[in-house]
């Protein structure tokens, strides 16, 4: 019975990976979600189709640094970013590079979105163009269906 249990729990595994990601490279979805999480991208987005993976990546990635990841009250309240479970298929590469190099064109400027942009820096990615591309490789494979909270209202102009 146990061994049954293990073989379902790797199938389910397999499965919640994306077909692109095999398809391109095997370890595009580990690089990305590395960045994801070495950046702090967790602390306002979440990918609920992945969620077992980035907080995979979370542990090993505070493990290797020595750390312990500490999510304050605020990051729980705030993370507002939404869900990006859907990104890939919401999103052409050509917008997410233009949006994560520049995001704050993209926002609008309502009074919600204000408050919200001043709790939470909207930030350009910074780190490298390796770094860049992993991230944006394995946002572009993020192609679940929309996973966002019920009510969520994203601040994004289009």
């Amino acid at each position: 019975m146990v061994q049954v249990h293990g073989y379902v729990y790797v199938l389910a595994l397999i499965l919640m990976m994306p077909a692109a990601a095999f398809a391109q490279d095997g370890s595009v979805q580990q690089k990305g979600i590395a960045v994801f999480v070495e950046k702090r991208c967790y602390t306002c987005h979440t990918v609920k189709a992945e969620a077992a993976q980035v907080e995979a990546a979370k542990e090993a990635f505070a493990k290797s640094k020595g750390v312990e990841l500490k999510e304050s009250e605020e990051d729980k309240e705030e993370s507002k970013g939404g869900d990006l479970s859907n990104v890939g298929a919401d999103r052409d590469g050509k917008w997410l590079t233009e949006f994560l190099k520049n995001p704050k064109d993209y926002f609008n400027d309502t009074p919600d979105c204000k408050k919200l942009a001043k709790k939470k820096e909207r930030k350009k990615f910074k780190g490298t163009d390796a770094e860049f591309q992993d991230l944006l490789a394995w946002l572009e494979t993020l192609k679940y269906g929309n996973m966002q909270e019920a009510g969520f209202e994203s601040c994004l102009k289009e």
